[in-house]
C-alpha cells in the first residue's frame, strides 16, 4: 500500500500521462485547491524524463499516447523504477494504471502482464484516485482537505460573478 510505506503524511503526487487532459477536470480542481500535486505529461518520453527526477504516488497512463503505446511506456516506466529500486533512490510503491475510453481496452490481464497494477476508464474522479491508491477513509481525512474547503473556495468566485451581472443589470436598466 503506498500510504503505509510512507513516513510522513504528505499530498499525494500524481502523474498523468495522456495527450488528453480533458478527462482529468476533477484532478485538476482537486490540485487547484491542495488536495494533490499534479503534473501532466503528452508523450512517453516527458513521463519517463519526470519519472528519473520525481518520486510519485500514482502514475495514471493513456493507453494511446502521442509517441507510443501506453503499455509500452508502463514496461519503461517500470524497468526504470526496478533499477531505482535497486539502487535504493526512490521513496514508496508507486502504483500504475492504465487509463482508457472503452472498458476492456486494453484487458485487464493484457494491463497487468505488461506491468499496470490496474486500469481505469476515463472520466478519472478523485474518488477513484483515492480508492485506486487504497486510502482508508482516515487517512482521507489527515491527508487530503475536506471536501468543504473546496466547495467553498469554488462558491465565492460565483457569488462575485452573480454579484457583478446585478451590477451590470441595474446599471444598464
Amino acid at each position: 500500500m503506498v500510504w503505509k510505506a510512507k513516513a510522513a503524511i504528505q499530498t499525494p503526487n500524481v502523474v498523468v500521462v495522456d495527450p488528453r487532459f480533458d478527462a482529468y477536470q476533477e484532478l485538476v480542481e482537486s490540485a487547484r485547491s491542495g488536495r494533490i500535486r499534479l503534473h501532466m505529461r503528452s508523450s512517453g518520453e516527458e513521463g519517463l524524463t519526470l519519472a528519473k527526477k520525481h518520486s510519485v504516488d500514482a502514475w495514471l497512463v493513456a493507453a494511446d499516447l502521442d509517441d507510443m503505446a501506453g503499455l509500452d511506456f508502463i514496461e519503461l516506466l517500470r524497468s526504470h523504477l526496478e533499477a531505482a529500486k535497486a539502487t535504493d533512490t526512490e521513496g514508496g510503491e508507486q502504483r500504475v494504471a492504465i487509463v482508457s475510453e472503452v472498458p476492456g481496452q486494453p484487458g485487464h490481464w493484457q494491463a497487468t502482464e505488461h506491468g499496470a497494477d490496474h486500469s481505469m476508464i476515463k472520466p478519472i474522479s478523485m474518488a477513484d484516485l483515492e480508492s485506486f491508491l487504497e486510502m482508508t477513509p482516515a487517512e482521507r481525512e489527515m491527508i487530503l482537505p475536506g471536501r468543504d474547503l473546496a466547495r467553498s473556495i469554488l462558491t465565492l468566485p460565483v457569488s462575485m460573478g452573480a454579484a457583478v451581472a446585478s451590477l451590470a443589470v441595474v446599471i444598464l436598466g
